[in-house]
């Protein structure tokens, strides 16, 4: 089995649930250790595909594209003015 949509997957997911309580060596419990690969596979290449770290322009420095140029919170804004 293998997953290739994000509906497929909630649906595996879905189906995994249900099956959780599966007892050893039926049926169910080898459809329930087959979701569970396929799960597994699914995550393991969506991690190899999704949004990772991104590639600091300043070695030695923790700045990256998504730093802000201030620290604190929105509402502290007034506060570093001071």
């Amino acid at each position: 089995m293998r997953i290739e949509s994000k509906e497929e997957f909630a649906a595996a997911a879905a189906r995994a649930n249900a099956l959780s309580d599966a007892a050893e060596g039926t049926p169910a419990a080898d459809e329930l250790a087959a979701l569970v690969s396929a799960i597994r596979n699914w995550e393991a290449r969506r991690k190899t595909e999704g949004h990772g770290a991104e590639e600091n322009p300043e070695p030695g420095t923790n700045r990256s594209p998504d730093d802000l140029p201030f620290s604190g919170l929105p509402g502290n804004l007034g506060k570093l003015r001071e």
